[in-house]
């Protein structure tokens, strides 16, 4: 009789809706590999399209646990442990979240729901501010410029409010229980570019060394403009990592014309996270790196 056990060492209950549905997706298709049944031969009893489980299998839509009891059923499983679990599961994943309201869509959408749920987000940026350290103004000036567009147009607006809850999805986070640890490598070219004008600038510096002030929470390193062992000019890209073993990492890569990327294979993860470290190894932290910032915000007002 197939069994399903959960390794994610992480209760049910406590995994968000993107990486409980991942979670189903993938023990629902281990379960039917299991039981040695077909995609085509499961859909016909379900009276499903193909498409509809290998949708489900994937993880790109959720199902109900009504259905999930009645899969388990056609694969043999009656331990009403293991169908209760992944019935909370199914739940779960149903549940809607703040970012719903958006309507994102592609490996962007799935990003955001990941990084709400992420228990350590390992940033690098090579361009700008990281989109959750952002002030508001400084968000505004830098969106617009991306969008060559004017910093009070609607399509600007729409993506500074998603920044700015995302910003306040991670706070409520940090406030809570076991909450995430967010480390964050920035170019020094970053620091030293006065989107927004030198006072914009100025204030948005201000608003990391605050951030800095919570060591348990918040990690910086800078890269210096004359580091000679440079491993992040590749460009910029952002690390997630969970609780236990409920997900594997995931990697995304912000690319130009929204062709962004979303990676959870080990060789892209490892690799990145090894890029990462020679970043914090090569580059200026801790006590280094603020004073970096500092004098850098203390320029902005004189200068």
């Amino acid at each position: 009789m197939p069994e399903a056990s959960d390794q994610s060492g992480v209760p049910a209950t406590a995994l968000g809706p993107k990486v409980a549905r991942a979670s189903v997706a993938q023990r629902l298709r281990a379960l039917r590999d299991d039981a040695r049944k077909s995609v085509a031969e499961v859909a016909r009893t379900m009276d499903w399209s193909v498409s509809k489980l290998t949708r489900i299998e994937k993880g790109d839509v959720t199902i109900q646990p009504l259905e999930v009891r009645a899969l388990l059923g056609h694969y043999g499983v009656n331990d009403e442990h293991v169908v209760l679990e992944l019935s909370r599961l199914a739940r779960t994943s149903r549940s809607r979240q703040w970012y719903s309201q958006y309507r994102l869509t592609g490996a962007y959408a799935s990003f955001v729901a990941f990084e709400n749920e992420a228990s350590v987000i390992q940033t690098w940026q090579v361009l700008f501010i990281p989109g959750l350290l952002q002030i508001k103004d400084y968000a505004r000036a830098v969106t617009a410029l991306t969008l060559r567009a004017d910093p009070n147009d609607e399509p600007v607006q729409a993506r500074v409010d998603l920044r700015m809850d995302r910003q306040q999805a991670l706070f409520e986070r940090l406030d809570g229980p076991d909450g995430p640890r967010v480390i964050a490598v920035i170019d020094e070219s970053v620091l030293r570019r006065p989107i927004g004008g030198r006072d914009v600038m100025a204030r948005q510096l201000d608003h990391l060394l605050t951030l800095a002030e919570d060591g348990n929470k918040f990690t910086f390193g800078v890269t210096p403009s004359d580091l000679e062992r440079h491993s992040g000019i590749g460009g910029s890209f952002e690390l997630l990592r969970f609780a236990g073993n409920s997900h594997a990492e995931v990697l995304f890569v912000e690319g130009a014309a929204g062709a962004d990327s979303l990676l959870d294979d080990r060789a892209s993860t490892e690799r990145h996270s090894a890029l990462f470290q020679d970043l914090l190894d090569y580059g200026r932290t801790g006590d280094r790196a603020l004073q970096l910032i500092r004098s850098i915000r203390d320029g902005m007002r004189t200068g």
